[in-house]
């Protein structure tokens, strides 16, 4: 069995935007609490002001020694797939290796699409296309591709990542982002699903893995929960879901009733367990506060952590 491990992930904006110290202090903390990835999520244009996901990679990088760092996700269509593997290998070099790449289609918000005049119904084709240049850039010192998308002759990136194989995570609950978690990832992390969706669905990419001759067994698979600890579960709820509401612009209550976790440590523990055991190894946390609290929620999620632990048996 995968030991259990936990990600903190930064989003949008739902008021002030954080400078570099409340960034730095945001993966320090996250570090210095047991946390074992700090994510960074990613839109080019979107309902609420977001920072370039790579730049607070970077920022991440440098101010951490432990943790792994993870883009959570990058929508890949969006991105030139030389440079995206140029960037990522890149930032696995000055974060010492530790870096994870996570990658969707996206497909939400289609007016960034047009902003980087990418066709929104050539999305997963482009990223699956992608895929193949940038793991063969990362995989040869000298590599040609020929596509429907892209065409590329003898490109080298050097320096390419420090990891033998750096890991790709693909984003998404539909089919064909769990047929693109088969074939090109190494996890799979879906995010507004519900703890009975996501069971289905691990069983599903399982069934998927199999049939592609790989095996389960060093697959991470992961899941993106909404999170707002208090001693109030009232109030948890009501700023969680106000934060839904104004960066995503859905019903906050229903989401979190969904795919969140509020109130206080044992109660989100609670939320968190039928995940692990529908086969959850790696929960990501998301705050659904303002910056001003996330000193809080990170301490929060440290004892929400503690009792994850304790009830699925230590791991």
């Amino acid at each position: 069995m995968a030991p259990l491990r936990f990600g903190l992930v930064l989003g949008a904006f739902s008021d002030e935007i954080p400078g570099q110290k409340e960034l730095g202090d945001f993966a320090r903390r996250a570090e210095a609490v047991g946390f074992d990835s700090v994510q960074v999520g990613d839109h080019v244009q979107w309902r609420a002001p977001i920072l370039e996901s790579t730049t607070v990679m970077a920022t991440f990088a440098a101010v951490t020694d432990r943790i792994k760092i993870a883009s959570d996700i990058i929508i890949l269509p969006l991105r030139d797939p030389v440079l995206m593997a140029k960037t990522m290998a890149s930032l696995d070099v000055v974060s010492g290796g530790r870096m994870i790449f996570g990658i969707g289609v996206g497909g939400d918000y289609p007016l960034e699409f047009a902003a980087m005049r990418i066709p929104v119904g050539e999305r997963g084709a482009r990223a699956n296309e992608s895929l193949d240049i940038i793991k063969g850039l990362w995989a040869n010192e000298r590599f040609s591709y020929e596509g429907r998308h892209f065409s590329i002759r003898d490109v080298e990136i050097l320096p390419r990542p420090i990891q033998p194989s750096l890991p790709i995570w693909v984003g998404g609950s539909s089919d064909a982002a769990l047929r693109r978690a088969a074939r090109y990832g190494d996890g799979w992390i879906p995010a507004f699903s519900s703890a009975s969706k996501f069971a289905r669905q691990a069983s599903d990419l399982r069934r998927l893995l199999q049939e592609g001759g790989r095996t389960a067994e060093a697959f991470t698979f992961g899941v993106y929960l909404f999170a707002n600890v208090d001693p109030d579960p009232g109030r948890a709820l009501e700023a969680a879901a106000g934060y839904i509401e104004r960066v995503y612009q859905l019903d906050g209550v229903r989401t979190m009733e969904r795919s969140g976790v509020t109130g206080p440590p044992e109660g989100c523990a609670g939320r968190i367990i039928p995940y692990v055991e529908a086969g959850a190894d790696h929960v990501v946390l998301a705050p659904m506060s303002s910056s001003r609290d996330w000193p809080r929620q990170i301490d929060g999620y440290a004892e929400v952590i503690e009792h994850v632990r304790r009830r699925a048996g230590g791991r």
